[in-house]
């Protein structure tokens, strides 16, 4: 006889039916799921589409673990942000999933992820034994962890490893399943002497809330005296006591509502001279007020409007005030109180067009010296992409991480600013090596980003680019139905198949931009593409055969095997490349 579904199970279903002919129907329903699981179980941290998928490391020898996540100070960890890594951090956190699409929580699921990874997470860990049970994207992610960790190990900061365990369960675990989660948490713990660890446990109704939470696009700030209205155009600067501005930057599981702060061009700074002394003023148990030691922050929003005692504002975005904002919330999380203290909060309601709103937030964050990229987001070259994208149809540019994923688009359809970088390097530019090795470095290095987001670039290259890619995809899925590739990972096949586009669909040694654009797209037909996976496959077998290193995961990364790549496309008559 069939279990009888609960309320929370049939609604989750149908939740799920509806997302996955929505946003993803080309895939099967458990690869479907475990990214719906993630995306909720990563939901505090606001990941876009792209870093959630570059954590899924679900297929063959995933050693129990579908997907895996590094975070420092709440900001993920791409492929080269060691290079950009705070001196010091106050936190590193490790999320590890495993999302079931059933029903029932399995003592089997905690068995295999304690036998494995206390092995993954050992810094004296031997590769070489771990390679033959373990796909290349694991390694790779475990080994971004374990690099962070002794990158930062001298500012001894606090390691919190945390494992989610997802299914459509009705019920709680079974008692057996929590005794071996325990068991579990406490061998993670011993990762290092300042190591916590937990387990959490989400079922059907978990995973229901989370997706009802969704994304806020208003909030109330409640305001102590009446605030001041402008004469010009409209804004209020108001005093906001500080427990209720708390209470405006955090969700309902007062987690710091990160979308708040999108534009604002600085991240936290952590334990800085500055940071330091507005802590010191908040613990201060003097009678006098926060709002005359500290300058406020700055809010801009598309309306905003009073209602009795609040301010209720539309798309609100702190674009000043990040550091004070993460000060305040460490506060009151250590059980800080407000003793009837203020902060002065200016909200300003600018045009949608025009540049009013990107000046606002450059003239804000002017007092010291930004990172490179932290302002590519309102740039002109970005917004016209995104414009060009819009009205050509089929593609959503991202400036803002999980807007048109939560308005329901296509997650293929999707594309972040990083996407675009990686997949315009590797077809535009033929550098499969770089787009593979560099996410961030793609945005935040100058030389990268002025050769990817240039305003002499025909704006249909970057909707070329992404069409090729598009198909790529399209075929390495299939393909891979019933052939597996060499490493496991679908990335290292992907950038170098677009390279080889490039000249094999102009027949050019040396393809210019115009070039490119000459293409006809119906020329990279199923036929090229297989002959072109076939002379990939030949070549990573020969790195394979030479390299000591090994691994396809390295060799791809490689700036010789894309050379190589190429001289191998050119000279084979088949592909007949001109001169």
């Amino acid at each position: 006889m069939a279990s009888v579904q609960s309320n929370d199970q049939r609604l989750l279903d149908r939740i799920l039916e509806d997302q996955h002919r929505k946003l993803a129907p080309e895939r099967n329903r458990d690869d479907f799921f475990t990214f719906f699981a993630a995306d909720k179980a990563l939901q505090d941290w606001d990941l876009d589409n792209d870093e959630i998928a570059d954590g899924v490391v679900d297929g063959a020898h995933d050693c129990g673990v579908d997907g895996i996540w590094t975070f420092v100070d709440k900001r993920y960890i791409t492929a080269d942000a060691h290079q950009y890594l705070p001196p010091r951090a106050d936190r590193i956190e490790l999320v590890i999933l495993q999302a079931k699409n059933n029903s029932g929580y399995q003592e089997t699921v905690i068995e295999k992820l304690h036998f494995h990874l206390p092995d993954l997470l050992d810094m004296n860990r031997q590769e070489e034994d771990l390679t033959p049970h373990t796909n290349a994207k694991l390694l790779d992610r475990t080994r971004r962890f374990l690099h962070v960790l002794e990158e930062l190990a001298s500012s001894f900061p606090q390691v919190r490893i945390k494992v989610i365990y997802a299914n459509k369960s009705a019920e709680t675990p079974h008692p057996n399943v929590k005794a071996k989660g325990d068991r579990l948490r406490r061998e993670l713990a011993k990762i290092t002497s300042d190591t916590t660890a937990d387990l959490e446990y989400l079922n059907a109704a978990d995973l229901r809330e989370r997706t009802a939470r969704g994304a806020k696009a208003v909030a109330q700030l409640v305001f102590t005296e009446q605030p001041m209205s402008t004469s010009l155009g409209e804004g209020y600067v108001c005093l906001a006591r500080l427990d209720e501005y708390y209470r405006f930057i955090t969700s309902d599981n007062e987690a710091l509502r990160l979308e708040l702060f999108e534009s604002n061009v600085r991240d936290y700074a952590g334990s800085t001279a500055v940071n330091n002394a507005i802590g010191q003023t908040l613990q201060s148990a003097t009678g006098e007020d926060f709002w005359w030691f500290n300058n406020g922050v700055t809010v801009v929003a598309d309306a905003a409007q009073i209602a009795g005692k609040k301010i209720v504002i539309k798309e609100p975005q702190i674009v000043n005030g990040l550091q004070t904002s993460h000060e305040i919330y460490s506060y009151f999380q250590s059980g800080g109180q407000h003793r009837d203290r203020s902060l002065l909060v200016k909200i300003v309601v600018a045009p949608e067009v025009g540049t009013a709103r990107d000046r606002i937030i450059r003239a804000t964050n002017s007092q010291t010296q930004l990172p490179a990229g932290a302002l590519r987001a309102t740039e002109a070259i970005q917004k016209d992409i995104e414009e060009n994208l819009t009205h050509a149809g089929g593609y959503y540019y991202e400036r803002r991480a999980g807007y048109y994923r939560n308005l329901g688009f296509p997650l293929d359809r999707v594309v972040s600013m990083a996407r675009m970088a990686r997949e315009f390097t590797a077809f535009a530019l033929r550098e499969p090596h770089t787009a593979l090795r560099h996410s961030d470095a793609l945005l935040l290095d100058d030389q990268h980003y002025t050769q990817i987001f240039s305003p002499r670039h025909d704006l249909d290259l970057y909707r070329l680019c992404l069409d090729v890619h598009t198909r790529l995809r399209d075929f390495l899925t299939q393909y891979t139905v019933d052939r597996p590739l060499l490493g496991e990972t679908v990335e290292n096949w992907l950038h170098p198949l677009a390279s080889m586009s490039a000249y094999t669909l102009t027949r050019l040694r040396q393809p210019s931009p115009r070039d490119l654009l000459n293409i006809d797209l119906a020329h990279l037909t199923d036929d090229l593409m297989l002959r072109m996976t076939g002379t990939l496959e030949q070549n990573f077998r020969t790195a394979l055969r030479q390299s000591k290193a090994g691994g396809v995961d390295r060799i791809a990364r490689t700036p010789e095997f894309t050379t190589k790549l190429r001289q191998a496309v050119v000279s084979q008559s088949r592909y007949r490349i001109e001169r």
